[in-house]
């Protein structure tokens, strides 16, 4: 450890860890103007598959960094997820295209996402390790200090000290950021240990196809990968320490697909799962994302999706405050509404982990059934598949301004599954249509999408453009009632404000623009204003 200097150097945000999540976060600000800092302590990028599995809707993120041809060179596609009892088959349930996951290693996303941080003028900074973070108000009020100050070593082992405006915690279950703060990470850790085997194979296999042989000693899960490279995922069996080749194949030759012979092998671990959540994501200038904010079971591939999708949501809020577009206030939304995310998926993916490891006649009974009659009415595809895909993420309002005064028909359907409502996405092909979202669209525009018709009163469009004119981030998007009511299930004269994340943030009626304008006074400032 050497003697420590002061960063002299002027940044915005400093991001501790660059794997998925934190790199996208540094994505999000630098393509909105924000100057970042990424440091990771790891000396060299990650080189092994870990989290596989992008979903739709972190699929649409990373579209609208321009990363979409980037990832499917580079991906492949699930289609079908078949279960498996005692080898006799129960269900495969077709996962419709639009809710389709891909299948791409984590080494891969970060490859991509670091193109995408130089192509932005960014860099990871590695062999960087943070000591400690000074300066932080434990009272959580962002208006409290200026700052915060990490202390940070360097590969050399100079210690520097860097202070600036926020500090974001992207550095994994172990994260030092979250120690720091004293968080606490609450939650439990399943009492079997799981072995994981990465490797080429001999046999017939789907390469659109996962696989779980349910077992009453344990679930067999067979995910493919691109190039020719499958997982096999199964509980440890007792007396074993390590995962290997050998034991694998005994698994696959007992409980799973018969001919299929595991040879070369490209990486294999043994791991415990965890279901954990942090107790704050935020404490005043210093936040949590990704694993430092949320671990839990690897059934379903949501982890590394859920991680980024807290980067999107933090960055556009972040670049939002620093700009002067929006009050400080605006960063206190951030914990809820992902907390809120992550313990809903938490919650399915542990339903997942727990049919994995059932035992016993009356529950495996109860178990198959499920899954035959879910295969027989398509429930899966109808109901699970868009929840799994992200596109039924809601945040739940948290103001009455954000909803519409008195009773109207759209609140109902809005509450529906497929409902669009108040806190839910836009449409992704309506927003594609109408430059919502996209590569190219303007990253800080909050947008106004009003529905017209000639039932609109006299003077009223006049009143919006008024509402509008007085804030520069704002534009307005018009749509006649019959495409509205196609997007967001909404005829009548009235508004929708879609973020620049593409949530719904308000919805209201004709004679609702009095609410509207105190929902814009409680996101967005009249004008520019220094950075908080």
């Amino acid at each position: 450890m050497k003697s420590g200097t002061h960063s002299d150097t002027v940044f915005d945000v400093l991001v501790v860890g660059a794997g998925p999540s934190g790199l996208l976060l540094a994505c999000e600000l630098l393509n909105r103007g924000i100057r970042v800092r990424i440091v990771d302590r790891s000396p060299e990028p990650m080189r092994v598959p870990r989290a596989l599995s992008i979903y739709p809707r972190a699929m649409d993120i990373l579209e609208d960094q321009g990363l979409r041809d980037a990832v499917f060179a580079v991906s492949s596609t699930i289609r079908t997820l078949s279960y498996f009892s005692d080898r006799n088959h129960l269900a495969s349930f077709h996962i419709p295209r639009q809710h389709a996951a891909r299948v791409l290693p984590q080494y891969e996303t970060e490859r991509i996402l670091t193109a995408r941080l130089e192509e932005l003028g960014g860099k990871v900074e590695r062999g960087v390790r943070l000591l400690c973070l000074e300066d932080v108000d434990y009272t959580g009020d962002i208006e409290a200090s200026p700052h915060v100050t990490a202390v940070l070593e360097g590969p050399d082992g100079v210690i520097e000290r860097a202070s600036v405006p926020y500090v974001v915690g992207a550095d994994g279950a172990g994260s030092a950021v979250r120690g720091q703060l004293g968080i606490g990470f609450e939650g439990s850790t399943y009492g079997l240990e799981f072995a994981l085997v990465d490797a080429r194979v001999r046999g017939n296999l789907d390469p659109e196809e996962i696989l779980y042989y349910q077992d009453p000693t344990g679930t067999l899960a067979v995910v493919p990968q691109p190039d020719g490279v499958f997982r096999f995922l199964s509980v440890l069996p007792r007396g074993s320490r390590t995962a290997g080749v050998a034991m694998m194949q005994d698994i696959v030759d007992e409980r799973g697909p018969r001919g299929v012979r595991v040879e070369e092998p490209v990486w294999t671990t043994v791991f415990r799962v965890h279901a954990r959540l942090a107790a704050d994501f935020q404490l005043g200038r210093v936040f949590l994302i990704g694993d430092a904010a949320h671990v839990h079971s690897p059934a379903g591939g949501q982890g590394m999706n859920n991680g980024l999708q807290d980067a999107h949501n933090l960055g556009w809020k972040l670049a939002a405050v620093i700009r002067g577009d929006s009050p400080a206030s605006l960063l206190a939304s951030y914990g809820p509404e992902r907390a809120e995310a992550t313990r809903r998926s938490v919650r399915d993916t542990d339903l997942h982990t727990k049919a994995w490891m059932v035992r016993g006649r009356a529950r495996t009974w109860a178990r198959d059934a499920g899954f035959r009659l879910a295969d027989r009415t398509g429930a899966v595809a109808r109901l699970y598949a868009p929840v799994l895909a992200g596109r039924r993420q809601r945040y739940l309002p948290r103001r009455a301004t954000q909803l519409p005064s008195g009773w109207s028909p759209c609140q109902r359907l809005a509450r529906l599954p497929g409902g669009v409502g108040v806190g839910a996405l836009f449409p992704r092909e309506h927003a594609l249509a109408h430059q919502l979202a996209g590569p190219g669209t303007d990253r800080t525009a909050w947008t106004l999408v009003v529905t017209e018709s000639s039932r609109c009163p006299g003077g009223w469009r006049a009143e919006i453009d008024h509402i509008v004119a007085r804030r520069p981030r704002l534009r307005v998007v018009t749509l006649p009632g019959g495409t509205a009511a196609a997007a967001v299930g909404c005829r009548r004269p009235g508004y929708h404000l879609v973020r620049p994340d593409g949530h719904i943030a308000a919805h209201g009626h004709e004679e609702d623009l009095g609410r509207l304008e105190q929902e814009l006074g409680a996101v967005l400032t009249l004008g520019k204003r220094g950075p908080a």
